[in-house]
Protein backbone atom coordinates (compact mmCIF):
# COMPACT_ATOMS: atom_id res chain seq x y z
CA UNK A 1 0.00 0.00 0.00
CA UNK A 2 2.76 2.55 1.09
CA UNK A 3 4.18 2.02 -2.83
CA UNK A 4 0.52 2.79 -4.02
CA UNK A 5 0.57 6.28 -1.86
CA UNK A 6 4.23 6.99 -3.35
CA UNK A 7 3.14 6.39 -7.08
CA UNK A 8 -0.23 8.65 -6.11
CA UNK A 9 1.80 11.40 -4.79
CA UNK A 10 4.25 10.89 -7.66
CA UNK A 11 1.58 11.20 -10.29
CA UNK A 12 -0.30 14.26 -8.40
CA UNK A 13 2.95 16.22 -8.48
CA UNK A 14 3.52 15.65 -11.49
CA UNK A 15 0.06 16.45 -13.07
CA UNK A 16 0.29 19.72 -10.91
CA UNK A 17 3.29 20.77 -12.86
CA UNK A 18 1.44 19.85 -16.32
CA UNK A 19 -1.16 22.54 -15.32
CA UNK A 20 1.78 24.85 -14.44
CA UNK A 21 3.56 23.92 -17.51
CA UNK A 22 0.16 24.40 -19.92
CA UNK A 23 -0.37 28.18 -18.48
CA UNK A 24 2.94 29.04 -19.26
CA UNK A 25 2.27 27.82 -23.05
CA UNK A 26 -0.37 29.80 -22.95
CA UNK A 27 1.26 32.71 -21.73
CA UNK A 28 3.56 32.48 -24.43
CA UNK A 29 1.35 31.79 -27.28
CA UNK A 30 -0.68 35.38 -25.83
CA UNK A 31 2.56 36.74 -26.03
CA UNK A 32 3.74 35.77 -29.49
CA UNK A 33 0.11 36.94 -30.15
CA UNK A 34 0.87 40.40 -29.39
CA UNK A 35 4.48 40.83 -30.79
CA UNK A 36 2.71 39.84 -34.13
CA UNK A 37 0.65 43.18 -33.52
CA UNK A 38 3.44 44.93 -32.42
CA UNK A 39 1.79 45.42 -28.85
CA UNK A 40 5.62 44.33 -27.40
CA UNK A 41 9.19 43.97 -27.81
CA UNK A 42 10.29 40.73 -28.71
CA UNK A 43 12.57 40.47 -25.32
CA UNK A 44 9.32 40.53 -23.71
CA UNK A 45 8.23 36.68 -25.25
CA UNK A 46 11.77 35.90 -24.88
CA UNK A 47 11.71 36.41 -21.55
CA UNK A 48 8.51 33.91 -21.09
CA UNK A 49 9.86 31.08 -23.26
CA UNK A 50 13.09 31.26 -21.28
CA UNK A 51 10.65 31.07 -18.09
CA UNK A 52 9.42 28.22 -19.75
CA UNK A 53 12.29 26.40 -20.81
CA UNK A 54 13.97 26.59 -17.22
CA UNK A 55 10.80 25.32 -15.47
CA UNK A 56 10.10 22.55 -18.37
CA UNK A 57 14.11 21.64 -17.82
CA UNK A 58 13.17 21.31 -13.68
CA UNK A 59 9.99 19.37 -13.88
CA UNK A 60 11.84 16.69 -17.12
CA UNK A 61 14.56 16.04 -14.22
CA UNK A 62 12.12 15.66 -11.51
CA UNK A 63 9.56 13.70 -13.51
CA UNK A 64 12.59 11.39 -15.16
CA UNK A 65 13.70 10.63 -11.65
CA UNK A 66 9.87 9.78 -10.63
CA UNK A 67 9.11 7.84 -13.27
CA UNK A 68 12.41 5.36 -13.68
CA UNK A 69 11.39 3.50 -10.89
CA UNK A 70 8.09 3.45 -11.48
CA UNK A 71 8.79 2.13 -14.82
CA UNK A 72 11.35 -0.02 -13.97
CA UNK A 73 9.31 -1.93 -11.00
CA UNK A 74 8.42 -5.56 -11.84
CA UNK A 75 5.70 -5.37 -10.99
CA UNK A 76 4.49 -2.70 -13.46
CA UNK A 77 5.42 -3.34 -16.75
CA UNK A 78 9.18 -4.99 -16.47
CA UNK A 79 12.41 -4.11 -16.65
CA UNK A 80 13.47 -3.96 -20.34
CA UNK A 81 10.05 -2.54 -21.77
CA UNK A 82 10.64 0.00 -18.77
CA UNK A 83 13.84 0.73 -19.55
CA UNK A 84 13.08 1.04 -23.28
CA UNK A 85 10.21 3.43 -22.38
CA UNK A 86 12.18 5.56 -20.06
CA UNK A 87 14.86 6.12 -22.61
CA UNK A 88 12.25 7.36 -25.32
CA UNK A 89 10.55 9.62 -23.15
CA UNK A 90 14.23 10.93 -22.29
CA UNK A 91 14.52 11.60 -26.11
CA UNK A 92 11.15 13.17 -26.37
CA UNK A 93 12.21 15.21 -23.45
CA UNK A 94 15.58 16.93 -24.93
CA UNK A 95 13.75 17.19 -28.37
CA UNK A 96 11.09 19.58 -27.19
CA UNK A 97 13.83 21.39 -24.77
CA UNK A 98 16.07 21.88 -27.96
CA UNK A 99 12.61 22.97 -30.00
CA UNK A 100 12.18 25.74 -27.44
CA UNK A 101 15.40 27.41 -29.32
CA UNK A 102 13.26 29.15 -32.47
CA UNK A 103 13.62 32.09 -34.24
CA UNK A 104 10.18 32.47 -35.63
CA UNK A 105 6.24 32.98 -33.73
CA UNK A 106 4.90 30.08 -35.88
CA UNK A 107 8.24 27.32 -35.02
CA UNK A 108 7.26 28.85 -31.57
CA UNK A 109 3.74 27.47 -31.63
CA UNK A 110 4.49 24.52 -32.74
CA UNK A 111 6.69 23.64 -30.42
CA UNK A 112 4.57 24.98 -28.10
CA UNK A 113 1.57 22.27 -29.90
CA UNK A 114 3.40 19.74 -29.62
CA UNK A 115 4.58 20.52 -25.85
CA UNK A 116 0.73 20.55 -25.31
CA UNK A 117 0.61 17.57 -27.05
CA UNK A 118 3.18 15.74 -25.11
CA UNK A 119 1.76 16.83 -21.63
CA UNK A 120 -1.72 15.76 -22.66
CA UNK A 121 -0.25 11.99 -24.05
CA UNK A 122 1.45 11.53 -20.22
CA UNK A 123 -1.66 13.11 -18.09
CA UNK A 124 -3.85 10.44 -20.42
CA UNK A 125 -1.27 7.84 -19.47
CA UNK A 126 -1.04 8.61 -15.70
CA UNK A 127 -4.69 8.56 -15.23
CA UNK A 128 -5.60 5.25 -17.16
CA UNK A 129 -2.61 2.31 -16.64
CA UNK A 130 0.39 1.53 -14.13
CA UNK A 131 0.36 0.65 -10.68
CA UNK A 132 -1.00 4.12 -9.60
CA UNK A 133 -4.31 3.69 -11.15
CA UNK A 134 -5.88 2.16 -8.38
CA UNK A 135 -4.89 5.31 -6.08
CA UNK A 136 -6.45 7.24 -8.70
CA UNK A 137 -9.69 5.69 -8.92
CA UNK A 138 -9.24 4.59 -13.04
Amino acid sequence: MASHTRHSAAVGELMAQHARLRAMIARCDQLADELERGAIDALALLREVTRLRITLAAHNQREERLLRPLLLDPASSGTAAGARMVDDHVQDHRAIQQALDTETSDELRRVLGALRAHLDAEDRLFSAAGPWSDDLGC
